[in-house]
């Protein structure tokens, strides 16, 4: 399992997944985009307890919505 605690309210880096991972909003909400060059509108909205099964292989970009800190799990599965 893997935190991150350091979204902002600006897409991240590209991370590549090297396995299938479970990404959780476990606190705030997030958006999460498999997109090359996002815009501000893309993504899929994770609030706090949803999640969203992501396959190996893909490049996933992250960024927190609203004004409050962001939390999100990433699992293996």
């Amino acid at each position: 399992m893997s935190l991150i605690d350091d979204a902002s309210a600006s897409w991240s880096t590209p991370v590549v997944l090297a396995s299938d991972e479970i990404w959780q909003a476990r606190h705030g909400s997030v958006f999460v985009t498999t997109t090359a060059s996002p815009d501000a509108e893309d993504g899929v909205a994770l609030i706090q307890g949803h999640g969203l099964h992501l396959r190996s292989g893909l490049t996933v970009r992250y960024r927190k919505e609203g004004p409050g800190a962001a939390r999100i799990v990433r699992e293996a599965v």
